[in-house]
């Protein structure tokens, strides 16, 4: 209960947890229809409950005795995605929908894959940290299945934008903090993850970001290829 470790049947039982309930929200709603008054009910109350609850932690993070400026900022990533997919469920802003698809899907996975949580059940930032990185690819889920969200070029771009706002923002963070915000920082992580692969600081930082707008545009292939089909 105090520890987490990778690839464990703790890890598994997450990941399916994280999968049914993303199932299980989504069929609701398809049931429902989009417009439903229960779905969007619902939808509306999950987004508020997990914004609040993002306001919350990261507000207590922010004060001594917990406060770390290289580690308990709101800075990664999955931070500020996170928060846009409780922005999205609860507002339902349609400008939301390419930072959570090709963020969520390119980036937040990797979370799923190698996760560097090492606190267990018995921990509070165990249950946000699924918490979180689960919001967004449910969140994610939710726009293509239940509200109809079918990406573009144009939303690939905008999510490239974002992404390099992030970058430019962080990177300087990560030097006069001394920090690894967004895993951009001349520093890796506890456990083994894909920065392992990289090479130095800060030549990686062109790898990372060569990586990962080729991972998001990737996830337009099915799209373009269903578009020239249906085209046909």
């Amino acid at each position: 209960m105090d520890a987490f470790h990778p690839y464990s049947l703790l890890h598994a039982a997450a990941l399916a947890v994280i999968a049914l309930v993303t199932a299980a929200l989504v069929l609701a709603a398809r049931r429902a229809g989009s417009g439903g008054r229960a779905a969007r009910a619902f939808a509306q109350a999950l987004g508020i409950f997990y914004v609040v609850s993002w306001i919350g932690v990261h507000g207590w993070r922010a004060l001594p005795p917990q406060l770390d400026p290289t580690q308990t900022l709101p800075l990664q990533m999955c931070h500020l995605a996170a928060l846009g997919a409780g922005l999205y469920f609860a507002a339902g802003w349609r400008w939301l929908r390419p930072v959570l698809y090709f963020w969520g899907f390119a980036l937040t996975t990797q979370a799923f894959i190698t996760p560097t949580l090492t606190e267990g059940p018995g921990d509070p930032v165990f249950w946000f940290f699924w918490l979180t990185h689960g919001m967004i690819v449910a969140a994610a889920v939710y726009a293509l299945v239940v509200d109809g969200f079918r990406p573009t070029w144009r939303d690939y771009g905008h999510a490239c934008i974002a992404g390099a706002i992030y970058v430019a923002v962080v990177v300087p963070v990560n030097i006069a903090l001394g920090a690894n915000y967004g895993f951009l920082g001349n520093l890796r992580p506890d456990v083994p993850t894909l920065i392992d692969f990289l090479g130095p600081w800060p030549e990686r930082l062109a790898i990372i970001v060569l990586i990962v707008a080729a991972a998001m545009a990737l996830l337009m292939l099915p799209w373009t290829l269903a578009r020239r089909v249906f085209a046909k």
